[in-house]
């Protein structure tokens, strides 16, 4: 296997996996404000088991959509673009890594909350909040970039590079505004759709 046939496999597996993992989730919470503390941590105590594994795997998603964005800055070294991708990738790392945080302490709280210590949850609640409210604002923050450097480098195509930017800023202005709003799921399901497709298109151009 060359290395953009994985590049690409890594960018079509990685957001699969996370919302593989995260629509059970959703489903078995069900329609809870996650800006509502009374709400979202007593749901997140009744699932704490499936929070937990949901979590996780959707964390490993999200990683490996990191690994697929490296293997793409490394297919586009000493192009005219190559340094708006090395900042990107940069900024999606150090995003990506506080948000694991943010899952760490999510699935804390879910624990936490199962276990009836209602204060510990409420602590871990708010930590969360401002973590993954930073964490996502980076990564998207990052993922725009990407979108410049494909846009600019025509390595892909253009359309691809411009929506990547369009959603990145989108997810980057909810992120800091409003980070419990519905508005995210804009941001991530679009973020995931274009990941999906930069991974079509990657296998796609391999020769």
């Amino acid at each position: 296997m060359s290395s953009r046939t994985l590049t690409g496999l890594l960018l079509i597996v990685g957001p699969i996996v996370l919302w593989g993992a995260f629509i059970p989730m959703f489903a078995s919470v069900g329609n809870v404000d996650w800006g509502d503390a009374s709400a979202f941590i007593p749901a997140m105590g009744e699932n704490a088991g499936l929070v937990k594994t949901a979590i996780s795997v959707a964390t490993l998603g999200m990683l490996i959509v990191a690994a697929g964005f490296a293997g793409l800055n490394h297919s586009m070294s000493g192009g005219s673009s190559a340094h708006y991708m090395r900042v990107g990738l940069l900024f999606y790392i150090i995003g990506a890594t506080l948000v694991v945080g943010e899952s760490a302490l999510t699935i804390g709280l879910a624990e936490a909350a199962s276990g009836g210590k209602q204060a510990a949850a409420e602590a871990l609640y708010a930590a969360s909040g401002a973590i993954g409210s930073a964490g996502e604002a980076i990564r998207f923050l990052g993922f725009a970039l990407i979108g410049v450097s494909i846009f600019t480098q025509k390595n892909l195509h253009v359309s691809l590079g411009a929506l990547m930017v369009v959603i990145g800023l989108i997810g980057v202005g909810v992120a800091v505004g409003d980070y419990t709003s519905d508005l995210m799921g804009i941001p991530f399901i679009g973020g995931a759709i274009l990941t999906l497709a930069t991974g079509v298109l990657v296998i796609r151009a391999k020769d």
